[in-house]
């Protein structure tokens, strides 16, 4: 059996409420409130929205964070630049053959043509491809373009503009220095 309720009548709205249309301050049971509420807002709806809004910006920055820190590389401490460098051993380039060492921030080929060392870099002038020795035609070889050098560095023939950079190359004991030119 289904019980009724009275629930929307004028009379139990007036009891609940305070009265038909007063949200004037009355406390439910009709009497004026004696204290006003000094400054404090109690409005749910704003307090929600400035909760929502704190958990959206602590979101959006947890996100956009790692995206910033991606986008902007991190400062990097530059090495001083040394003049001279003992870059390997001299055993590791036999007579007829060249091999490429870092120097500071550059690549340079040291050929051993007959016992005779030289040293220059290995970046092609061209378009900055790798070179590398060709010991059958005693010559710097760059592959890209097809640009040739000689053992010092010099332009045989190719598209490149300007001959290679040179390097000071000595030995000191085993120890393979190379020193800027």
């Amino acid at each position: 059996m289904a019980q009724k309720s009275n629930f929307k009548s004028p009379a139990r709205l007036n009891s609940l409420e305070g009265g038909a249309g007063s949200s004037t301050g009355t406390v439910p049971s009709g009497k004026i409130r004696e204290v006003p509420l000094g400054g404090v807002d109690f409005d749910r709806r704003s307090f929600l929205g400035k909760v929502v809004g704190g958990i959206g910006a602590v979101v959006a920055a947890s996100t956009l964070y790692p995206v910033v820190r991606y986008i902007i590389p991190p400062a990097q401490k530059e090495a001083k630049e040394q003049d001279e460098i003992v870059v390997g051993k001299a055993s590791e380039v036999p007579p007829d053959s060249g091999k490429i060492f870092q120097f500071n921030k550059d690549k340079v080929i040291v050929v051993n043509n007959g016992g005779v060392l030289s040293a220059v870099s290995a970046v092609c002038t061209h378009l900055g491809c790798l070179v590398q020795w060709k010991a059958d035609e005693d010559l710097i070889f760059c592959a890209c373009h097809g640009a040739r050098y000689t053992p010092t560095g010099e332009i045989i023939s190719g598209p490149q503009p300007l001959p290679l950079a040179k390097f000071n190359v000595k030995v000191d004991g085993d120890d393979l220095i190379i020193s800027k030119a």
